[in-house]
């Protein structure tokens, strides 16, 4: 059954609910990344968080081009399209973004005060709720099907479960985690479960 049928920047995406949900994105491998995701400087990249729902990426760009060059702005939206109220600005230097950080927390822009923070490299996934029966051959082979750049797949199996016969299937805990192979990669999924 999907839930979710739509376009991510220039990706095609289906979301089906089966316990886990599960993304299929059509031409998003390592070799499709931008020359300016490949080549992010490490803590050039903020988080803004505060933004009035109004604010469109024009307006970010002219409040944060005052800090140094713009390489990226990604504005989280929700499946409507609408603003979150956060998003994330990469500039093609580290001293731009704590240029940004320093000058720009606090700023007023349409009525709001705003947030400037440096953004985390985070590259792991967290899956909750998953069915117990799945092996973690089954959950591994399941994920890189469904994303392009996975690094490790670590579904949490029980501590001293004990001598089990080969007719009995031991059963996970119910959660995983994924690491991706990059930050960008990594931001790329989060966004569709937030």
């Amino acid at each position: 059954m999907d839930l979710f049928f739509g376009r991510f920047y220039d990706y095609s995406i289906t979301v089906i609910w089966n316990s886990l949900v599960i993304v299929k994105i059509n031409d998003l491998s390592g070799d499709n990344l931008t020359e300016n995701e490949e080549h992010a400087v490490k803590g050039s990249e903020v988080f803004v968080g505060g933004l009035a729902r109004t604010v469109t990426e024009s307006n970010i760009r002219e409040v944060f081009s005052t800090c140094g060059e713009i390489v990226e702005i990604r504005t989280m939206t929700d499946q409507n399209g609408k603003s979150k109220g956060y998003c994330f600005v990469r500039f093609t230097t580290k001293e731009a973004a704590n240029k940004a950080i320093k000058e720009k927390s606090g700023f007023m822009l349409e009525g709001k005060k705003i947030g400037v923070v440096p953004s985390t490299d985070q590259t792991t996934l967290f899956f909750g709720n998953l069915p117990k029966d799945w092996s973690p051959d089954e959950f591994d082979k399941m994920i890189r099907q469904a994303f392009q750049d996975v690094t490790s797949v670590d579904l949490a199996m029980p501590f001293g479960s004990g001598d089990t016969s080969l007719s009995q299937k031991q059963q996970n805990r119910g959660f995983a985690f994924v690491k991706f192979s990059s930050h960008a990669a990594y931001g790329t999924y989060i966004v569709l479960f937030s």
